[in-house]
């Protein structure tokens, strides 16, 4: 999948190293902006606006809303990319994400059924 971002934008994610441990930490499991914060020690307002950043450039996505007793929703995010690839070739620079495959995340789903 080409990005259709600029590859500075993804560059400067990966070069950034909270953000790589918010990619890493959400590619093991699901969860709320809040939990990713207090996992990594990190203000929220921090991560809320890496989090952005990376929901913007497809690296992390939105996998579920719960509804809270109190009326408000709360949601949860994943990522999907297995893999990014940098490509400086001819004076361009170019990138490719590559994903979890729909088995993956069809599996993925039968297993929290199955919980």
């Amino acid at each position: 999948m080409e990005g259709s971002e600029k590859p500075d934008d993804i560059l400067s994610i990966l070069s950034d190293e909270q953000s790589r441990r918010i990619i890493t930490l959400l590619g093991e499991k699901e969860l709320t902006v809040q939990q990713v914060a207090n996992l990594l020690e990190m203000p929220a307002s921090t991560t809320y606006r890496k989090m952005r950043a990376l929901e913007n450039l497809k690296i992390v996505k939105k996998s579920k809303v719960m509804r809270n007793l109190d009326g408000s929703d709360e949601s949860y995010y994943k990522s999907w990319v297995l893999q990014i690839t940098i490509t400086f070739r001819d004076g361009k620079m170019s990138y490719h994400l590559e994903r979890a495959k729909m088995e993956d995340k069809i599996v993925r789903l039968w297993q929290k059924f199955k919980e």
